[in-house]
């Protein structure tokens, strides 16, 4: 079995202090082999990641499956992952040359070359294949093997977003061997430090350590993570000890959990956005269509009493492209409508629409009910008097959200993954994406498109906020609140942390005792 350095390390300190004499402080020991219980609050879609998009999967295929590179836990840039180093582009920014690291095995014990990462990138772009994340791949022309560990990439304009997007969770390589033999939906195949044991549906995943992996490995073998969408239930869970590790708290649940012996509560600002989205096409209701309707809703919610009610945790930012996010500007926070209830009021009574029916969307997350309630009361206040509210489990969720005429409004979510202002706005907002409030605006998908065909980072930027000022000027979308991350883990669970976009691994932690 490959020497797991973290836990030699752990046991000679322990022998140092040890030999030190009976006053020295005693040092937690690593423990070996040690099986973990990891809870997630969302069943998840599936085990490819080109073809998942919702954080449930993204929790569980970090594990199994790795990218060419990887976000810096802190956000504040990229490393080199199964590639060895950054690309090596041409002047005109044209050509990019990815060099992999060799060693590299898939589970199946197959070697990882540039021909899974040429079938990898083709399987994005290629339409008839059902990737979750086509824009990743919109900028490659074409991927060339160059030999067996290289790989030439000729783009159709210099792409800003490229290293961001080969980052990104639904750009992890897979293995066309395995992609061709069976679903890697129900029977995934990955280079990770873990592997796919079993999932038992709705359930619990099990995984565990891949010990030919390429890579240094953590003490923890054995991983079961655990399917509890009752949040209570989650959190008594970690309690009692039969959960390690809970990536999601809700707010009401932090003084129970910072009362706990056992339990360190951790947050940390992230970089995803809650935010409301207004149909502008294909509406349940086509008062949606009009603009002023739009406006007459984003001017009646109160935002801020929302993310006060969070005591703190929660960030309340009127732009889209959030502060954690490039292209956020602090110009952005005059763009859109202000709490202004009497102005929605003239609004409702000008259209004389305030009966009319209004399907509003919402997962049945009770932090997300609980503010869906919290604006169609606000809607009511203002004449809304016949606001619908949705409230769907999440599976069920992520295929409603993408119906036409389905709902005129909803609460969506978005972890931004990448923290790249143009990977948030042009897979939700553009023809290009998965555009669930089915946005229709030539001019913002141009701006957006500038946003990503040039590396020159002042020409983003601005790009970016133009395109951010027009959504939120049309009232298409009303940013609700930025999240913090609010996590919580045992403490015999060392070493624990999420990226801004909420993604953890198990590999970076440690079991003491």
């Amino acid at each position: 079995m490959k020497t797991i350095k973290k836990l030699i390390l752990s046991l000679v300190f322990a022998l140092v202090l040890t030999a030190c004499g009976s006053d020295a402080p005693v040092a937690p020991v690593a423990v070996e082999d040690a099986k973990i219980n990891v809870i997630i609050t969302a069943i998840p879609s599936g085990f490819s990641p080109l073809k998942t998009n919702d954080s449930a999967s993204s929790s569980i295929n970090s594990q199994i499956y790795e990218s060419l590179y990887k976000r810096e836990m802190d956000g504040s840039g990229y490393y080199p992952l199964l590639a060895k180093d950054f690309p090596v582009c041409s002047e005109d920014g044209l050509t990019c040359t990815i060099t992999l690291n060799e060693g590299v095995k898939f589970h199946d014990g197959k070697e990882l070359t540039a021909d899974d990462v040429k079938y990898t990138l083709e399987s994005i772009k290629n339409p008839e294949y059902g990737s979750a994340r086509a824009s990743i791949a919109a900028s490659i022309e074409t991927v060339t093997v160059v030999d067996p560990y290289t790989v030439e990439l000729k783009l159709k304009y210099p792409d800003g977003v490229l290293l961001a997007k080969l980052a990104h969770t639904n750009s992890a390589i897979i293995s066309e061997q395995a992609d061709t033999a069976q679903d890697l939906m129900i029977n995934p195949v990955g280079t990770g430090p873990y592997k796919f044991v079993s999932y038992t549906s709705g359930s619990e995943v099990v995984l565990t350590r891949n010990e030919d992996y390429w890579g240094e490995l953590s003490n923890i073998k054995d991983l079961v993570i655990t399917i509890v969408t009752e949040p209570a239930t989650a959190i008594a869970r970690l309690e009692t000890g039969e959960a390690d590790f809970i990536a999601t708290i809700p707010v009401d649940q932090i003084g129970r959990v910072e009362a706990m012996s056992n339990v360190n509560l951790y947050t940390k600002e992230g970089a995803g956005i809650t935010y409301l989205g207004m149909r502008t096409t294909v509406s349940s209701n086509e008062i949606t269509y009009d603009k002023s309707v739009r406006q007459a809703i984003a001017y009646a919610i109160d935002r801020e009493a929302w993310v006060e009610s969070l005591d703190g945790y929660a960030v309340f930012s009127r732009s889209l492209v959030g502060p954690r996010v490039l292209g956020y500007t602090e110009e952005a926070e005059n763009f859109g409508y202000p709490f202004d209830p009497e102005k929605a009021k003239e609004l409702v009574a000008a259209c004389g629409c305030g009966d009319e029916e209004i399907v509003f969307l919402t997962q049945n997350n009770p932090t997300l009910v609980a503010l869906a309630e919290m604006i169609q009361s606000n809607l009511k206040d203002v004449g809304f008097t016949n606001v619908v509210i949705d409230a769907q489990e999440f599976a069920t969720y992520l295929t409603e959200a993408t119906k036409d005429d389905r709902y005129a409004i909803g609460i969506f979510t978005w972890a931004n993954v990448t923290g790249d202002g143009s990977e948030l706005l042009e897979p939700n907002f553009t023809s290009a994406g998965a555009n669930r409030i089915k946005y229709a605006n030539p001019e913002f998908e141009a701006l957006v498109l500038q946003s990503k065909t040039t590396i020159d980072l002042d020409t983003r930027i601005q790009a970016l906020e133009a395109a951010n000022e027009m959504i939120l000027e049309d009232a298409a979308v009303v940013p609700l609140y930025n999240t913090f991350l609010i996590y919580g883990a045992n403490k015999r669970l060392t070493n624990v942390e999420l990226d801004p976009g909420a993604l953890f691994y198990v590999n970076q932690m440690s079991v003491t005792e």
